[in-house]
C-alpha cells in the first residue's frame, strides 16, 4: 500500500477509522440493551415477563420499558432486525476484505481473517432466531459473534493502516485500488 498516493492513504484511512467507530456504536447500543449478559440478552429477545403468549404482537410501549416489562420480539422484528444486517454486515466485511486484499500481508493470514469473519457473521445472524426459536444457551453464540468480529475489525482496521502508514514499501510489489 506504499505505492498509494498519500490522498488514497488518507481517504483509506479515514474509512477504516470510521467503520471502527460505527462498529463501537453498534458495540454500545448492544452493551446497553443487553450488558453483554446471556439472561439479558435472552429476556431482551424472550420477554422477561412469564404471561405473556408469543403469538401476540406487541408494539414498543416506553412506560412498560421504565417498570422492567420486557416482551417477546415477534417474528416480524426478528426478520426486521436481520434483514438489516444480512446485508450491511456482509458489504462492509466485503469492503474491509477489499483493503486488506491490498496489502501484502501473507495470503494464508488473509484467508483466516476472511474465514473468521464470515462464521462470526454467520454466528451473529443466526443467533438472533436461535435465541428467539431454540434454548437460551444460544445467547452465548450471539456474544460470541460479537468478540469474532470485533477481532476481525480490530485486524482489517489496524493491518491496512499498519501497511500503509508504518511498514516500509517492497518495490517489486504493485497495488491497485
Amino acid at each position: 500500500m506504499q505505492a498509494f498516493t498519500l490522498s488514497k492513504k488518507l481517504y483509506i484511512t479515514f474509512f477504516l477509522i470510521l467503520i471502527g467507530i460505527a462498529f463501537g456504536v453498534s458495540c454500545l447500543s448492544f452493551y446497553e440493551r443487553t450488558g453483554f449478559s446471556p439472561s439479558l440478552t435472552v429476556r431482551h429477545y424472550n420477554g422477561n415477563d412469564e404471561t405473556v403468549n408469543d403469538d401476540v404482537e406487541y408494539e414498543y410501549n416506553e412506560p412498560l420499558l421504565q417498570e422492567k416489562l420486557f416482551f417477546p420480539k415477534s417474528y416480524r422484528e426478528i426478520l426486521e432486525i436481520v434483514h438489516v444486517h444480512a446485508f450491511m454486515i456482509p458489504l462492509i466485511i466485503f469492503v474491509l476484505s477489499r483493503i486488506l486484499s491490498l496489502t501484502d500481508i501473507r495470503d494464508g493470514v488473509k484467508t483466516t481473517i476472511y474465514s473468521i469473519a464470515f462464521v462470526g457473521t454467520g454466528m451473529n445472524l443466526s443467533s438472533i432466531y436461535l435465541i428467539r426459536y431454540k434454548p437460551e444457551i444460544f445467547s452465548l453464540s450471539l456474544l460470541a459473534s460479537y468478540i469474532v468480529l470485533g477481532l476481525c475489525f480490530t485486524t482489517y482496521i489496524s493491518m491496512p493502516i499498519w501497511v500503509m502508514w508504518f511498514k516500509k514499501a517492497t518495490k517489486d510489489v504493485e497495488y491497485w485500488l
